[in-house]
Order: C-alpha cells, then sequence, then structure tokens
C-alpha cells in the first residue's frame, strides 16, 4: 500500500469516526438522551463486567451478541469514566468506530479491488458515511453500524470474487457474514441471497461451456464454494441455538421467550389492516424500501442505457438488495415485524457496496461517475427528509428530537440517584428488561439482584431466603412486554403483597416494597 493510501485510510477514519461521535457525546452527556436500544446493549455488555453476579452469559440471549461484546471493549473505561456506562458513551463509541471502518472498507474495495482512482473512492466513501442515515446509525450507538459494515463487506467480497475468481474473497465474504448474523438476524435472508448469486454465476460458466465431464466439474465447484461461503454463518446459528440450549434451557430463547421479538410483538397494535391484508402490507414495506432505493433505480436505469440490463449480475444485485424488505414482508405476515423505517435501511448499504463493481463495468465510465454521485447526493436529501417527518421514520424522529423516552430516562435517572443516596447497601431485586438505565446510573451497581444472575429466578418465590432488601417494580404496561416479576405476581405493583410494604412511588411508574420474612425473623432497614 502506498503512502498516500495509508493517509487517506487514516484521514477517512478520523474524519468519520470524529464527526458522529461528538454529536453523540453531546446527546447523550449534554443531553442526557440516548436510544433506549443501544442503551439495553451497553447495560447487557455493563452486567457481563460489573454486576452482581458478572458473568459472560449476562449478556443476554434474546439479541445477536456481537454490539455488546464491542461494547465491552470500551466499557474496560468505565471505572475511570462512569459516563461509558451511566450515559451510553460506550455505545456511541462503538457505532463511531464500526461507521469509520466501513469508510475504510469502502475506500480500500473501490481502489484497490477495483482500481477506481482515489478521488472517486474518496468521494464514494464519504458520500455514504455523511449520508443523514449512516450519520445517525452512527452517533446512535445502535446494531445497524457494524452490520453495514458486515453486509457490505459480504457484498463486496461476492464481487470480487465474481468479477476475479478470488477464492480468498469467499473466505472473507464468508466470515463476514457470520460476522453479520452475530450483529442481527437479517443476514440470514442476505446471505440465501448470496448463495443464490454463487449458483448462478457457476451455472452460467457451465452455460458457457457445454460438456458432461465439464457439468461434473462445476457442480462440485458449486458445491465446494457454496460450503465454503455458508460454513461460518452455518455454524454461527447452530452455535447460537446451542448456547439457548444449555445455558437457557430453550434453544428458541430467542425466539419465543418472554423479552423476544415475538413477546414484544404481542404489545404492537400495527393495525388490523397491515397485519391481515397481504397486499396492503406489501405496498408499505415496498413504500418504505423505495425511500432507500435512488440509487438501485439509477443503476437499473444506467444498464438499460447501456444494454446491460437483462444479465445474471443485475439479478443477483437485485436479489442481495431486496432480501431483507423481502424477510420484513414475511414477518410482517406472521405479525411479527414493528416495521421500523430502519428496519428496510438496509437496501441502501447493499447497493453502495455494488457500487465499485458497477462503476469498473461501466462502458461510459465518466458519465457513469457523475450519475452515481448525482443518486447519492439525491439519496442523501431525500433520506434526511424522511428522517424529520414522524409519520414516515417514527422511531429516528424521536431520536433526533428526544422525544417519547426523554422524561422516562429523566425519572430512571433520578430514580437510581435517590436509590444511591438512601439505599447503597441494600439489594434490590429488580427485572433488568425493564429497569437497565436504573441499574447503569447508580454509583453502587452491584446492590441490584438483576435476571441475568444465577439465582433470579429461583428467589423470585422467595426473597427474602436469598438476601433481598427490596423489591423495584415497573408499571405494567399493555405497550411493553410484562416484567417477570411483575408475570408472577400479577397485582404486586398494585396492592403490593404479604411479603413486602411500600416505601417508596416514583409517580406512579415506579414503586419500591421492603421485604418482610413472613417468619418473623425480618428486621427492620
Amino acid at each position: 500500500m502506498k503512502r498516500i493510501d495509508r493517509w487517506i485510510l487514516l484521514s477517512l477514519f478520523v474524519v468519520v469516526f470524529g464527526a458522529p461521535f461528538a454529536y453523540g457525546f453531546y446527546q447523550t452527556v449534554n443531553l442526557n438522551y440516548m436510544h433506549s436500544d443501544a442503551m439495553s446493549r451497553v447495560a447487557n455488555a455493563f452486567y457481563v463486567m460489573f454486576s452482581r453476579d458478572p458473568h459472560l452469559a449476562a449478556i443476554g440471549f434474546v439479541w445477536n451478541p456481537l454490539p455488546s461484546l464491542a461494547n465491552m471493549l470500551f466499557l474496560t473505561l468505565y471505572p475511570v469514566f462512569p459516563v461509558m456506562a451511566t450515559h451510553g458513551v460506550a455505545g456511541v463509541l462503538m457505532s463511531c468506530t464500526f461507521t469509520a471502518l466501513t469508510a475504510v472498507y469502502l475506500y480500500h474495495a473501490c481502489h484497490a479491488q477495483f482500481k477506481l482512482n482515489r478521488g472517486i473512492s474518496v468521494a464514494i466513501a464519504l458520500l455514504f458515511s455523511f449520508n443523514p442515515l449512516t450519520f445517525y446509525f452512527g452517533f446512535t450507538g445502535l446494531s445497524d453500524a457494524p452490520f453495514n459494515l458486515f453486509i457490505m463487506m459480504t457484498v463486496v467480497e461476492f464481487a470480487i470474487w465474481m468479477s476475479f475468481k478470488r477464492i480468498n474473497a469467499v473466505i472473507v465474504g464468508s466470515f463476514a457474514l457470520a460476522l453479520a448474523f452475530w450483529t442481527r438476524y437479517e443476514a440470514v435472508p442476505l446471505g440465501a441471497a448470496v448463495a443464490v448469486g454463487i449458483v448462478l454465476v457457476i451455472a452460467a460458466e457451465q452455460v458457457r461451456r457445454q460438456g458432461t465431464g465439464v457439468q461434473r466439474e462445476h457442480l462440485n465447484k458449486m458445491e465446494g464454494t457454496l460450503i465454503l461461503f455458508l460454513m461460518p454463518a452455518v455454524v454461527s446459528g447452530l452455535l447460537w441455538i446451542w448456547f439457548n440450549y444449555i445455558i437457557m434451557d430453550n434453544p428458541f430463547y430467542f425466539l419465543n421467550s418472554e423479552y423476544s421479538n415475538q413477546a414484544q410483538m404481542a404489545t404492537f397494535d400495527g393495525g388490523d389492516k397491515l397485519f391481515s391484508d397481504p397486499l396492503y402490507a406489501l405496498g408499505v414495506v415496498m413504500e418504505k424500501s423505495s425511500y432507500f432505493g435512488v440509487l438501485f433505480y439509477l443503476l437499473l436505469l444506467l444498464r438499460l442505457f447501456e444494454g446491460r440490463l437483462f444479465r445474471k449480475d443485475v439479478l443477483i444485485m437485485a436479489l442481495t438488495v431486496f432480501s431483507i424488505p423481502a424477510l420484513q414482508y414475511l414477518l410482517v405476515l406472521q405479525e411479527s415485524s414493528f416495521v421500523w423505517f430502519r428496519y428496510f435501511s438496509y437496501v441502501f448499504p447493499i447497493t453502495v457496496a455494488w457500487l465499485p463493481y458497477e462503476i469498473s463495468q461501466a462502458r461510459a465510465r465518466t458519465g457513469y461517475v457523475i450519475s452515481c454521485m448525482g443518486a447519492l447526493l439525491i439519496s442523501a436529501a431525500v433520506l434526511g427528509y424522511a428522517l424529520s417527518q414522524p409519520q414516515i421514520a417514527p422511531d429516528e424522529y424521536t431520536t433526533i428530537t428526544r422525544g417519547a423516552h426523554t422524561e422516562q430516562q429523566t425519572r430512571d435517572r433520578a430514580l437510581a440517584a435517590y436509590l444511591d443516596e438512601h439505599y447503597p447497601d441494600a439489594t434490590i431485586m429488580v427485572d433488568s428488561y425493564s429497569a437497565y438505565l436504573i441499574i447503569v446510573s447508580s454509583e453502587y451497581p452491584r446492590k441490584f439482584f438483576i435476571t441475568s444472575d444465577y439465582e433470579f429466578k429461583a428467589s423470585i418465590s422467595a426473597p427474602w431466603e436469598y438476601g433481598v432488601d427490596y423489591i423495584l417494580l415497573p408499571r405494567p404496561r399493555e405497550t411493553a412486554p410484562m416484567s417477570i416479576l411483575n408475570s408472577v405476581y400479577p397485582n404486586f405493583f398494585a396492592n403490593g403483597s404479604e411479603f413486602s410494604e411500600l416505601v417508596y412511588d416514583v409517580d406512579g411508574e415506579w414503586r419500591l416494597y421492603r421485604i418482610i420474612d413472613p417468619s418473623g425473623k425480618d428486621e427492620e432497614q
């Protein structure tokens, strides 16, 4: 690698890392707000290292663990910089790092692999990185930033293999797909689409070279390439099922547990028509996907103008681009998707991943490049507009404007401070699914007896036997999965129990009950 390329890569990393980190730090530390999903990922990593019962399994078995594992690296700084956990700065660092690595990888793919000039390569990397959508993922701490890197790597390495038949690209792509699976479950349909692409590429070779002997050779090649590409991801999936089985006693805990997406969907009202009318649902999926498809539609148009539209690589590109929206459509039909705007966003990074290959294949490269740059700018405008509209992107709009959850986060932080002041040495049982912000905001996180602790489930029926002094309960909500404590004691929040007394109420949202030993051995606190 030439010295100028090293400087370009370093500069790209610093710039693309620095801008979203500055805004993310300002939002989390100065404005005291962070996306709840991102904060819960930080909390999962926090439990592994700083909870009352630290162990790796505390990272959780519902959501894919890689983002929280990455957060753990930054949480090593927690003893010196508590904001890493209390304000979720570890999550911001995680997402900024992966966003910067994506820019570096995209430049490398454009310039080193597909031989585009440095100016074009830098422009593509920057236009992608500072697209409002990518920037949003960079500062929020969500899992989308690492997922974007891994799915782009998967697609780019496939394109390298398709163009140059480098088997090492299949190996790199296979591990990228496995890492994508450890980040988000949407890696599964993308992997299937790329596998179909491998079959189509090798089958096309067979068409060009007739003969029985050659057919056998290509079948063997197809089998070997598919095994090489899919094996790491398949093993990852089997390992995840095995871990769920041996630790949670349910191989599909991540699918059907009380904290799974299925449980959360039970509280979601997407509208009868969305879940009952397949054509209407298809229209919703297509509409949401269209906001991310500006570049893809331009590439199809350019292909048409150059007479290269009806080719296998266009079909493969379409399969990969729409593989994840297709999964979302199936999930909607099963009433298993929240249909958030960002769930359809992967159309954009997957299309950008195809861009180096597409430009390298163009006949009129200058016009092709200018058109693509224009499409990236238009895409930035379209997505910037969409993110500013609550009716289009409600979840993203809430994060940007610090809307619905601001009051809740302020209340939870205040409750953490109150418990630190009045009960620093008490043992407080709480469901960490609801109380994650309280736990990470506390100066004494080890006082909380939480869901991931080994003895938690056994202690619910008789908490006084396990040294529990208090139980902290959230108000049961119809729009959220039931806390396990509220599930076991459905009337506890409202009426208390025979073994407890109410000692503190927070605006009817949280209630703290002191545990009384029914045997009469309880001592006053």
